[in-house]
């Protein structure tokens, strides 16, 4: 929850506004491990979909009797037309170097939560496991600013080597606005290769891209609560593009904060 936040920003192909879901990772700082740089994480198509060079971020401050309030924050994505933002040669993915204020609670999620094929084998994911995603459907949020949690079913086989498979798909609603969303994992005592482990396993597993609705024209209208996510192992290649440290330029800036083990 403390890691997602809603994106917005006039629409480059019609009138009105693009709306969409992204989250943060934190990227480590040589020298201070404990320390990150936030890497802002989210669909590519989403970037792309907002006209200009401002985007706007719909962020949450605590006040001091804990109630949380939301306010818009502008955020540049492009410089004179041309992106701030890094592009996955392949895949749906998209991220950038972010400041934000320093008052506002967010939780920089390390490295290690992206599951790449050696967790997924490890812990053998499978289809039928239920996944957890967050996200801004029809531009709707909590009073307070937050993404709404939905849960799925991962429904495509194999998952496994992600990049060639590319894309999964979940059984699971999908709403406009839900792109660029944390599609994540949460396992209590879970069984795996032939015993039950104690404690529990989180991670992320990729990042909610689209809603799948029938080609053909006579069910076109009919939902099939159907989605795709790009696998978490292509976010983590989207990040290694990104240079070692943000540009020393005003639209990018290091925000350093420690790693979070858990949501």
């Amino acid at each position: 929850m403390h890691a997602t936040f809603r994106i917005f920003g006039p629409d480059a192909k019609r009138a009105g506004i693009s709306f969409g879901t992204v989250f943060f990772m934190g990227r480590p700082i040589k020298g201070a491990p404990q320390s990150s740089y936030a890497v802002l994480v989210t669909a590519a198509h989403v970037m792309d979909s907002i006209k200009g060079d401002h985007a706007t971020l719909t962020l949450r401050r605590r006040n001091a009797d804990g109630t949380y309030v939301p306010f818009d924050y502008p955020l540049n994505i492009r410089s004179n037309g041309q992106p701030l933002y890094t592009k996955h040669e392949h895949a749906d993915v998209a991220v950038m170097y972010t400041e934000l204020p320093r008052d506002v609670p967010i939780s920089v999620l390390p490295p290690s939560f992206l599951a790449d094929d050696k967790r997924i084998e490890e812990i053998e994911i499978h289809p039928g496991d239920q996944v957890l995603y967050l996200g801004f459907p029809l531009f709707a949020m909590s009073a307070n600013g937050f993404p709404l949690l939905r849960g799925g079913i991962l429904a495509s086989y194999p998952l496994t080597p992600a990049k060639s498979v590319g894309e999964w798909n979940f059984d699971g609603l999908v709403s406009g606005g839900s792109s660029g969303g944390p599609v994540y994992f949460h396992y209590e005592n879970r069984i795996y290769k032939g015993g039950i482990h104690v404690g529990y396993e989180q991670g992320i597993l990729g990042l909610v891209i689209e809603e799948v609705n029938s080609s053909i024209p006579d069910f076109a209208a009919k939902p099939l609560n159907y989605g795709v996510i790009v696998p978490a192992q292509l976010i983590k290649e989207a990040v290694d593009l990104l240079p070692e440290a943000p540009a020393k330029k005003d639209f990018v800036r290091p925000f350093v904060v420690p790693f979070r083990q858990k949501k």
